[in-house]
């Protein structure tokens, strides 16, 4: 398991926590003291996920639901926070998608993306007063190595 540095006393925002990367990221901020926020898309997911965290780091761990896909549900999260905490201490992007066939948005995005760009962008800007209220503070966002496999046509981004 990765050793981090006693985490108590931060708040800590993981996206994507369900399972993967986000999933383990939670349970070592976690089990460092961190005060944990995961986000998932999908209430029942996320609640498992949740409770996994908590057997597996001994700690207290709060969810919250946002689909990246939806620009409206980032920005209802993002008000959602706002309205709860006052600061953020660390925030980790790390939900991403890949769809083999092309998929479109409620906003008429790209899934893609909407979810693994976008998303990103609008949750960082929605949630940077709380960020800079935080300081010292950190923005993290998680990539992978899929792109090496991918195209991109500069004249239909979408």
């Amino acid at each position: 398991m990765l050793t981090l540095p006693d985490l108590r006393g931060r708040r800590i925002l993981v996206t994507g926590a369900t399972n993967g990367i986000g999933l383990e990221a939670s349970v070592a901020l976690a089990a460092a003291g961190a005060e944990l926020i995961m986000v998932g898309r999908d209430a029942q997911r996320t609640e498992a996920a949740r409770l996994l965290v908590q057997e597996r780091s001994k700690a207290e761990v709060v969810a919250m639901l946002c689909d990246f896909a939806s620009q409206a549900s980032i920005r209802a999260f993002a008000a959602d926070f706002c309205q709860r905490y006052d600061r953020l201490h660390v925030l980790v992007n790390n939900a991403g998608t890949v769809n083999a066939e092309r998929k479109v948005t409620e906003d008429g995005i790209e899934a893609t993306f909407a979810v693994n760009h976008l998303g990103y962008f609008l949750l960082t800007q929605l949630l940077l007063e709380r960020v800079k209220a935080g300081a010292p503070a950190r923005i993290v966002n998680v990539s992978s190595t899929g792109h090496y496999g991918a195209t991109l046509e500069f004249d239909d981004l979408g």
